[in-house]
């Protein structure tokens, strides 16, 4: 009986107990609407429960908060210190009033009156003391501001400050954000954001949808809210952030599965493969060929022939005749090289709709087929371009030419039916 008894026990420990390789992941969301001394927010309570609700479905230990007074605002703080003692990584999320005093950015509880000048220190939550505690548990570290609506606390405390509110600026203060930490801030330094007209914030609310329907990194999911955020207030706010982070951030917990790598080829291949190249005068059939037998004993003669063709500045020119009639296809052969993960950042051109507006993805090409992000899906040719097909309402068709080089590429895109366009770069991760 006591044998069953511990073997049961020992089972439940077991389902019980997080696995050790589950990261643990602590976040505090705040929303402060119901402000005792100047009128209430509509947003910031629906912002901070529908970002909790996001948080916890992706596996966040979630403290959300609401209507905080100073001494409640503290303990929050207090507990989140006790949950980030033993987590991986912390986030934290704050939508009310917020403003900035002396290049110091505060965040303001509901009971603040902020009529005296003393009220600064003993009326409301510095900013940076949330950072330190953060920095101090965890390496990994997200904030959201959602905190510069404009607020009548500020020409309170100017008032109560005198000839000291100078110091009293628009808006929040740029912050430093230390290693390993990210700071995301609802619109740029000195402006104010809107608190919206729906049940969310524009800001909040277009962080809420991408957090919940991407598998992108957190780099990613930002510059799509940005996006989001200037066309829904017509390019009046622009969210932007300060970023030390070392890694990538999911908020899944980890990176969407990558293409499986191709499998090596055979002594077979190589053979064939040398018979096909062995005297081409096509530089880029040559690095292709490198590419994928680097380290077999032809690699050292097609370097040599390589470097020889470039000294010389040979133009490209066909496959020799004397090719074997069952080498690897030339076309298939040439589109292998550009196999492999790609890091690509486009920026828009003046005909776009955001002009200037630079957008960083990511590319997975094998055996010549490309997959980017959204569900899009293309083919690169020998010649390295790329057409991607986009499946939406309208079917429109991305056009990109790139001229690779070994890792990098750089070339120009264009939206069929349109005058939008742009550049475009390419460098292997």
């Amino acid at each position: 009986m006591v044998l069953r008894v511990t073997i049961a026990l020992l089972a439940f420990l077991l389902i019980a107990l997080p696995s050790a390789a589950q990261a643990k992941r602590a976040a505090l969301v705040v929303g402060n609407s119901a402000y005792v001394h100047a009128d209430t927010l509509a947003n910031p309570t629906n912002d901070a429960s529908d970002f909790a609700g996001v948080l916890a479905k992706s596996g966040f230990e979630v403290i959300a908060a609401f209507d905080l007074d100073k001494a409640s605002f503290e303990r929050k703080i207090r507990d989140f210190a006790a949950a980030l003692s033993d987590s991986d990584a912390g986030v934290f999320f704050y939508a009310g009033h917020g403003l900035q005093v002396a290049g110091r950015n505060y965040l303001v509880p509901v009971d603040a009156e902020l009529a005296t000048a003393e009220s600064i220190e003993f009326e409301m939550v510095q900013l940076d003391v949330i950072q330190r505690i953060m920095e101090r548990h965890t390496t990994t570290n997200i904030l959201f501001l959602d905190a510069c609506r404009n607020n009548p606390f500020a020409r309170n405390l100017a008032r109560a400050m005198g000839t000291r509110s100078v110091e009293i600026a628009r808006g929040l203060a740029p912050v430093e954000s230390g290693v390993g930490t990210l700071i995301s801030f609802s619109t740029q330094p000195g402006n104010v954001a809107s608190d919206g007209a729906g049940r969310n914030s524009p800001f909040a609310g277009a962080l809420v949808k991408r957090v919940a329907n991407s598998n992108e990194d957190l780099s990613a999911i930002l510059i799509d809210v940005r996006n989001d955020v200037r066309k829904q207030t017509e390019n009046k706010q622009v969210p932007w952030e300060h970023s030390a982070l070392t890694g990538r951030f999911y908020f899944s917990g980890s990176p969407p599965p990558q293409a499986a790598p191709l499998p090596q080829p055979d002594r077979s291949e190589l053979e064939r493969a040398w018979a096909f190249i062995k005297e081409t005068d096509d530089p880029a059939t040559l690095e292709a060929f490198i590419r994928q037998f680097g380290d077999s004993v032809y690699a050292p003669m097609a370097r040599a022939r390589l470097e020889e063709l470039r000294k010389k500045q040979v133009v490209i020119a066909p496959p020799s005749s004397a090719a074997k009639s069952d080498a690897i296809p030339r076309s298939q052969f040439l589109t292998s090289q550009f196999d492999g993960e790609w890091r690509v950042v486009a920026t828009d051109g003046e005909y776009c709709r955001t002009p200037g507006q630079s957008y960083v993805r990511q590319w997975t090409i094998t055996n010549g087929v490309v997959v980017a992000p959204g569900g899009n899906r293309g083919t690169v040719s020998i010649t390295g371009e790329v057409r991607l097909s986009r499946v939406n309402d309208r079917s429109r068709t991305v056009v990109t030419r790139v001229l690779l080089n070994g890792s990098e590429g750089r070339g120009k895109f264009l939206i069929e039916g349109t005058r939008c366009g742009g550049t475009i770069s390419l460098t292997r991760m």
